[in-house]
């Protein structure tokens, strides 16, 4: 075939192409273009757990040695920060006359302790725990003003905290067991908050220290929390590591252990867990859990992340 016969059909097969597309039917103009070309894509939505922080006693001395708040966080903060919403239970309440002390159960964490915090990317801060009045409603106020004021929001006290994050509307509420919680008040909470969430957090200050299973109070709570409406359970104050079940098809982490603490005596004490859990489109399609070991009384370090979905 000579050069001007293609240069024909290629003028011919150029001609039928461009009547085609001007006599076709446009699109309809809506606002938005048609979901069938462009389809809704949501995001995942990552949270970060650990278990129990506290910036007072000996933690407290090793940052006023450093002068550094961020100290404890030093080995952490890369992951901790990662997530859409990170959240700790701080056991140490800040308050102005805090004394420097290794010794004592009477915690107190100086206030420019909370720059370590935002350092690391918390986003929220349990105060439902049997530590947080340590320095009476003087250090509880302090706490929440001190939290507030930076950014980060105090959950338990005593009603759920509603956020929302790439469209998805989060119910956060945490309970403490100490002293014994009203179980239809905790059960009627997460019912309510469930109305009008698209997931629900909660999380438990309970059980016995320095024990590597829930017990039978632990349960029945974790399960009733489930039951109320909660899509999660995550669990601190034993210490150690504990156990973890699907109950119903949710996620319950009894205990996560330490992640900043001065309790150099064991290697239980010295170990926790971060847990990392990935929701899309409001279902839990991936769960990390991420080691760490306590060095120096109060500074984790991450060991090798183990990823999995039992």
């Amino acid at each position: 075939m000579s050069s001007y016969l293609k240069l024909f059909f290629l003028f011919i097969l150029g001609l039928f192409i461009g009547i085609f597309f001007y006599s076709a039917k446009p699109l309809p103009i809506t606002g938005r273009l048609p979901e069938l070309i462009f389809p809704n894509i949501s995001s995942p939505l990552t949270f970060i757990f650990t278990g129990d922080v506290m910036l007072g006693r000996s933690v407290n001395t090793r940052i006023q040695k450093y002068a550094d708040p961020t100290w404890p966080f030093k080995n952490i903060t890369s992951l901790l920060s990662e997530a859409d919403i990170s959240i700790i239970n701080l056991e140490s309440p800040f308050i102005t006359d805090c004394r420097p002390t290794d010794k004592g159960m009477i915690f107190c964490a100086d206030p420019k302790s909370v720059f370590g915090l935002v350092y690391a990317g918390v986003d929220f801060a349990s105060l439902a725990n049997n530590h947080i009045g340590n320095q009476g409603q003087k250090g509880v106020d302090e706490t929440i003003s001190i939290l507030t004021n930076n950014g980060i929001t105090p959950i338990g006290l005593g009603k759920p905290v509603f956020n929302t994050v790439k469209n998805v509307k989060i119910a956060l509420i945490s309970f403490s067991d100490f002293p014994q919680l009203d179980e239809n008040f905790m059960s009627a909470q997460i019912s309510e908050a469930a109305l009008s969430a698209d997931i629900v957090i909660a999380t438990f200050h309970w059980g016995w220290e320095y024990q590597n299973k829930p017990n039978n109070r632990q349960i029945f709570l974790g399960h009733l929390a489930i039951d109320s409406g909660a899509d999660i359970v995550v669990g601190h104050h034993p210490h150690w590591v504990q156990t973890d079940e699907i109950y119903q098809g949710k996620p319950i982490y009894y205990s996560l252990g330490n992640l900043i603490f001065d309790q150099m005596w064991s290697d239980e004490t010295r170990l926790g867990e971060i847990l990392k859990i990935t929701y899309k489109d409001n279902i839990l399609i991936k769960k990390e859990i991420f080691p760490i070991k306590i060095y120096d009384y109060g500074q984790p370090i991450i060991y090798p992340s183990t990823s999995d979905l039992k």
